[in-house]
């Protein structure tokens, strides 16, 4: 490696100028004549791999230097020099330096040019395994993370649709990575009659949106037990992302409101893809409008009044319906899945989510999906 840098220590020129002329064709090569001089200039270079000292120096000895060096440069190759042969020393430098080699004088360049190549071998082996270590930490610290961000998701979203006096609910998600920006959520007030569905996609992706969406699913709740109007409940929300969370979400949200006994309710819309509705055959889409919530403060919210008769399906899904893209580039669009939805749609409700999704991977042909994908169908049966 073109940075690994030697740094080589010794009281005597001499030997100084030997160690130096050993390395300089091969390495980065730093000297110094003192241990004090040695430790300055390993302050100001990190990536130092070898240090080779003499053992017997004026100001500290080269086992202290060399411990001295343990917690700045851990994984750098120690070997020491000396002119006799000390067994205990030899001991304290393996035990406390974790010292490489231990090099009696005279020593031979090649000799010692040898040792350092094999004592960097195990430098870069050691260096390898470290950063392996960290990115192992890393991706079980991630892991965990998204378990947890699971979790939080599982927690938020309806386990399951409620069953409905003539009519069916069904809902498919699909996140595009571990957890997803989609959100959805319903309540059915059988005293009332009332059903209110909505559906929204969070700006961004994997954890950072799903728990986004987690406060914001908080606050759905808490609206659903008003009687608020859904432009109303979007006007609301609006105004208390933009005071409240200062960030660089959005969410973009379809709030639907309908009495099941007459078949009756209003649908309004923040920037989520217009509801389709099949009747006879027939889709169409429900042209109703608006921006996402979060962006601006004086953003208005028109609602659309519709009415379901027996027969009819109502969907609303996000983009990532639309947006998948196959291999040739192509992308699904909203013609293929009003085609989709005008085949299947005198299924019952759960089937013919399941229809619509298994037509998007079909086409999809196993190409990553980029986007999250839900899609909630609501079908008056009588």
């Amino acid at each position: 490696m073109a940075d690994e840098t030697i740094l080589v220590v010794d009281d005597e020129a001499a030997n100084l100028q030997k160690l130096h002329r050993t390395f300089v064709n091969r390495y980065p090569v730093l000297a110094a004549m003192s241990g004090q001089e040695a430790l300055e200039l390993i302050r100001d270079n990190d990536n130092i791999a070898v240090i080779i000292a003499d053992q017997r120096m004026p100001d500290m000895t080269g086992v202290e230097l060399l411990r001295r060096t343990m917690d700045t440069l851990p994984d750098a190759v120690r070997i020491i020099l000396t002119g006799y042969t000390d067994v205990d020393v030899l001991m304290e430098a393996i035990n406390s330096c974790k010292v490489y080699r231990y090099m009696v004088k005279p020593w031979d360049p090649p000799d010692l040019l040898m040792t350092v190549e094999r004592g960097l071998e195990a430098y870069r082996l050691g260096v390898e395994n470290a950063r392996f270590r960290k990115e192992l930490i890393r991706r079980e610290r991630l892991a965990r993370e998204l378990e947890i961000a699971r979790d939080i998701q599982r927690y938020i979203l309806p386990p399951q649709c409620p069953v409905l006096e003539g009519h069916e609910m069904a809902v498919e998600y699909h996140p595009a990575r571990e957890v997803g920006g989609d959100l959805y959520d319903f309540d059915w007030d059988a005293g009332s009659g009332t059903l209110q569905v909505v559906i929204g996609d969070v700006s961004g992706k994997s954890i950072p949106a799903a728990l986004y969406g987690a406060v914001f699913s908080g606050q759905l709740r808490t609206l659903f037990a008003h009687s608020m109007s859904p432009s109303a409940n979007l006007l609301f929300l609006n105004a208390n992302l933009i005071e409240r969370y200062q960030v660089n979400n959005y969410v973009a949200v379809s709030w639907l409101t309908l009495n099941l006994a007459h078949g009756t309710g209003v649908i309004a819309n923040g920037g989520m893809p217009f509801p389709l509705l099949s009747r006879n055959g027939e889709v169409t889409p429900l042209d109703i409008s608006g921006f996402p919530l979060g962006l601006f403060e004086d953003a208005a919210y028109d609602q659309l009044p519709i009415r379901l008769i027996p027969g009819d399906v109502l969907v609303l899904m996000s983009d990532g319906t639309t947006d998948v893209a196959n291999l040739q580039e192509e992308m699904y669009d909203t013609a293929r899945f009003k085609e989709s939805l005008r085949r299947h749609s005198t299924e019952d409700a759960p089937q013919l989510v399941k229809s619509l999704y298994r037509d998007i991977s079909d086409f999809a042909n196993n190409t990553e999906v980029k986007d999250d994908i839900t899609i909630v169908a609501v079908k008056r049966r009588r």
